[in-house]
């Protein structure tokens, strides 16, 4: 009854300020009668009660010394994961040597802890505050207090008398329930209001006094405050932190179901099989299977597949002129022996007679020479006599000036039983610089083009269809000349594979797939020159120009580059970081490198320098020098014998040396063209036959036979009849290099010499 006058007579501020005095008072009332000693007998505050912990029977007993022992996990900067010294093998030096430690280590996680805060202004965060999430901090959540208007019958319900016989003790626990439901703001607002309330009491007394019955109904009608509850609002939280729940679910038991078909028809057949019959079956089932896929394409490439189509007359009439072709060819030949039946005669039987008094020295028969009207002012890049067939050879037209570079080349294959034409020949859109012959399969041949494009052809195929493999798409093609190509071993899936080398700096290996060549850089070689500035100031690697390539013949994976600076360089398929072994061979670049047939250590180069030189594997000085007096194109060991070697140069001549019979000068000195008009480039022997190819810059291919003192062959001892050939061979060469090495370093003899002395 007192509240409710006392509410009628006072405003709102006067209100607020009374209610916050008396709060205060009764909280202090609590704290002095309250303490944990006398709330054993409240029910209502058993929260506050002293708990006792609850020891287990089976409980280990921990002495307190282990107890307040303190762990501590100490981070420091040393990573035990960290390898210290990493090794790797080096296959120049032949041993593991140790890496070359980062400046800048290693770094691994050593301890993480996965939070729940996210930033405000993330997309994350302000995703959930568009969406309603967030607008009230943790703090700011629970009940609020709102302004609500009440009318003048409900205040009157709500104004009953209060008992006055309230015992002290009953109306504290209710005065406490109350404060404990008054939120954080009104305790705020108290704490602010406590200097306040003390000056202003007498004069709040004072105004109830005063009071009169027009501002009692006016406070009847001002705003009444009321406590409401309103749900708190979920807090900004990490949406990735969440804890998975998992069930057992029960496993439903098995069933079969079974159905019951027609089974299906049987017969029985009969018939024998022979390898004929399963080829016919075969052929038929493939011929299926192509028409399938052609099915399967789009209409468009089937109409444009049928408009190229050839049909039966066509196919016809090209195998009539194929056999009319064959017909022409053989009776060609025989034209053409009729014509040079002398120089057939001679390539046969006749042998030079002035050897007999000639000692150690001897003479080349010229016989043929082969010309392509097309090429004649073409230059013979590269000729190579066929290992198969010991008649044919093939020759690589292109262009050796580069001031009047061809626009065309040409790849053609010549037969000594017709000089007049070629067997084959395909016209280029870009002069061919090398070649080779794969000798496994005879009819491929890779070539090597100016423009940095390689091309495999089958002689097998019509000349419609040139070439069967090119790296016009290739990504990794050549960007300059391929001036050397050479077939290698075939790959682990057996597919055919070859290697060039080109004016880029760039080793390629080239794998012959079904329908493409797929390309891998083998190595880079790299100069000696010092890095260049570019033109945005960053420093740019000199590679060197690769000028040939030679395999070791044993040894597939091991092969030898010269590069247009001199340096002749070991390299390895396994180890393509750095060079196996540099050789300083020459002053100009290096033109060829041809190993012995009979010594594998044993190898020959020949340079512009006007130089040959025989080196032996393992040695920075060469065994033997001979300077020619003009560029020399062109190096090759005889097949048949270890100790001759034949160079063709510039100047038009071919020297042909024998180590065994003169070690410093050649055997014979034969000028085969004029070197007035013309230049011999390249030179072979032939594998089975006494006679050697040249080429010229002209277009022609001379082919001239060896004298019986250039073609000598090992005779065996007495003690000895049984010795094969090339084992003397052998013997042979191993005695003259005994003779030109050098003595082996003997350590004490020097001081021996002394002391005697």
């Amino acid at each position: 009854m007192l509240k409710a006058m006392i509410k009628r007579a006072l405003k709102k501020d006067d209100e607020t300020v009374l209610i916050t005095k008396t709060l205060l008072r009764l909280e202090q009332k609590d704290t002095s009668t309250k303490s944990r000693g006398n709330l054993v007998e409240d029910e209502a505050l058993d929260w506050l009660k002293p708990r006792a912990l609850i020891r287990p029977d089976d409980q280990e007993d921990v002495p307190e010394a282990d107890l307040e022992e303190e762990v501590g996990r100490i981070l420091t900067t040393i990573n035990p994961q960290w390898v210290a010294d990493e090794v790797a093998y080096h296959y120049g030096q032949g041993r593991f040597v140790t890496k070359a430690k980062p400046t800048y280590g290693k770094a691994y996680p050593l301890y993480i802890y996965q939070g729940t805060a996210i930033r405000k202004d993330s997309d994350e965060a302000k995703a959930q505050v568009a969406a309603g999430y967030g607008m009230v901090g943790f703090d700011d959540a629970g009940p609020k207090r709102a302004k609500v208007k009440k009318s003048a019958a409900e205040e009157e319900e709500e104004e009953e008398p209060e008992p006055e016989n309230v015992p002290a003790e009953e109306a504290k626990p209710e005065e406490d329930v109350q404060d404990e439901e008054k939120p954080k703001e009104v305790i705020e607002e108290q704490e602010i209001l406590k200097p306040e309330a003390i000056d202003e009491e007498a004069a709040a007394d004072e105004g109830v006094e005063e009071t009169t019955p027009e501002e009692k109904e006016e406070a009847e009608a001002q705003v009444e405050e009321k406590i409401e509850i309103k749900p708190r609002v979920k807090k900004l939280a990490n949406q990735f932190n969440f804890c998975e729940r998992a069930a057992l679910t029960y496993n439903f038991p098995r069933r079969s179901v079974d159905t019951q078909t027609i089974p299906p028809p049987r017969a029985n057949y009969g018939a024998t099989v022979l390898q004929c019959i399963i080829f016919d079956y075969y052929q038929e089932d493939y011929a299926k299977k192509q028409r399938e896929k052609e099915e399967e394409k789009p209409k468009r490439l089937r109409k444009k597949a049928a408009k190229h189509a050839k049909s039966a007359q066509q196919i016809h009439d090209e195998q009539l002129a194929q056999r009319i072709r064959e017909a022409w060819t053989i009776l060609e030949r025989l034209v053409n022996q009729n014509i040079y039946d002398d120089i057939a005669q001679d390539y046969r039987y006749w042998d030079d007679p002035s050897d007999e008094f000639r000692e150690g020295m001897g003479s080349l028969l010229p016989l043929w020479k082969f010309q392509f009207e097309p090429m004649r002012n073409h230059a013979v890049c590269d000729v190579q006599w066929n290992p198969h067939y010991q008649d044919l050879f093939a020759v690589a037209y292109g262009s050796l000036d580069f001031t009047q570079q061809q626009k065309q080349g040409c790849l053609c294959l010549y037969s000594i039983k017709n000089p007049a034409y070629p067997e084959y020949s395909v016209i280029t859109d870009s002069p061919i610089i090398c070649l080779d012959v794969f000798k496994e399969t005879p009819y491929l041949i890779c070539v090597g083009r100016y423009d940095g494009n390689v091309c495999v052809y089958n002689a097998q195929l019509t000349l419609e269809s040139s070439y069967q493999y090119k790296s016009d798409s290739v990504r990794d093609k050549h960007s300059n000349i391929v001036w050397e190509i050479r077939w290698g071993a075939r790959l682990i899936d057996g597919e055919a594979s070859f290697f060039s080398i080109s004016g880029d700096g760039r080793v390629v290996q080239w794998a012959v797939m079904p329908g493409e060549l797929q390309a891998t850089t083998i190595i880079t070689l790299h100069s000696s020159v010092p890095p260049i500035p570019g033109p945005d100031g960053t420093l740019i690697t000199v590679n060197s120009c690769g000028s040939c390539i030679c395999f070791h013949p044993e040894k597939p994976d091991i092969f030898m580059v010269g590069t247009e600076d001199g340096m002749i360089h070991t390299c390895s398929l396994k180890y393509n970081r750095n060079y196996v072994r540099s050789v300083q061979g020459h002053h100009m670049p290096v033109y060829r490198i041809h190993y012995n047939y009979f010594n594998n250590s044993i190898y020959a180069s020949c340079s512009g320098d006007w130089r040959v030189k025989i080196w032996e594997d393992g040695r920075d000085e060469p065994l033997f020098m001979f300077e020619l007096g003009s560029p020399v194109g062109d190096v090759k060991w005889a097949p048949y014998s270890s100790t001759v070697f034949a160079a063709c140069t510039a100047d038009g001549k071919v020297y042909v040396y024998d180590l065994n019979v003169n070690k410093y000068r050649p055997i014979c000195v034969q000028a085969v063209v004029s070197k007035k008009t013309k230049k011999l480039t390249r030179i072979d022997f032939n594998p089975r036959l006494p006679v050697v190819v040249c080429g010229d810059t002209k277009g022609t291919c001379h082919v001239v036979k060896l004298s019986p003192n250039l073609r000598v062959m090992c005779k065996p001892p007495k003690k000895a009849q049984g010795i094969d050939q090339r084992s003397l061979q052998i013997m042979k060469l191993d005695k003259l290099l005994s003779l030109v090495r050098d003595p082996p370093f003997q350590t004490g003899v020097v001081d021996e010499k002394f002391d005697d002395d």
